[in-house]
């Protein structure tokens, strides 16, 4: 008697922990599946777009551009997306410079087309090209770091392009266009820059 109750108490042990076992993982899976739609969701989410651009600074210093295109609100005569851009540009023999910048859109279509304008601000560190000196306690001359500039960078676009979804149901643009930018302060002046700006735009569809 005293055996088998020391039986049924082990199979009931190991029920609820068979039991506990399989809730644990049920909620485990859960939490992975709930993980892995809100990457989905945002992955397909509608609004969001990835760009790539070749940023060419004053046109022939190439440069690339990648960044997010998210919109904002949709209308039949316009739309307006909030952009946000990583990228950079060498200038041989001057200077090469990295950027962080964002943007205000508005897209204005004309058929299968459209023309988008943007004003945005970002930041650029700019690396002059070659040896940098500078004189040292002695009153000689030393090589100094190149550590950069920071520098404010204001933005403004005009971008026409093609529109896929319009027409075509693609979910992909293209754009070719020009950017104009200040690089601020430089010797206690602002530099205008113009960029040419060709590339294009995917969105994720479901």
């Amino acid at each position: 008697m005293k055996k088998i109750k020391l039986i049924f108490i082990a199979l009931s042990v190991l029920l609820l922990s068979h039991c506990s076992y399989r809730v644990m993982a049920q909620r485990e899976l859960n939490s992975i599946g709930d993980r892995e739609g809100l990457i989905l969701r945002i992955i397909h989410n509608e609004r969001v777009a990835v760009k790539f651009d070749y940023f060419g600074e004053l046109v022939l210093h190439p440069g690339v551009s990648l960044g997010v295109d998210y919109t904002l609100f949709t209308k039949k005569w316009v739309t307006v997306h909030w952009d946000t851009d990583l990228g950079g540009y060498w200038h041989r023999w001057n200077n090469s410079a990295l950027f962080a910048k964002t943007s205000i859109g508005t897209r204005f279509p004309i058929s299968a087309m459209f023309v988008d304008l943007n004003i945005g601000a970002g930041y650029m560190h700019s690396f002059p090209a070659g040896k940098i000196y500078q004189r040292s306690a002695d009153g000689g001359i030393v090589k100094a770091p190149n550590w950069g500039h920071p520098h404010f960078m204001p933005t403004f676009s005009v971008l026409p392009g093609w529109d896929g979804s319009r027409k075509a149901n693609l979910p992909l643009s293209i754009h070719v266009g020009v950017e104009a930018f200040l690089q601020s302060v430089v010797n206690h002046t602002s530099i205008p820059h113009i960029a040419a700006k060709v590339g294009f735009t995917y969105k994720f569809k479901k």
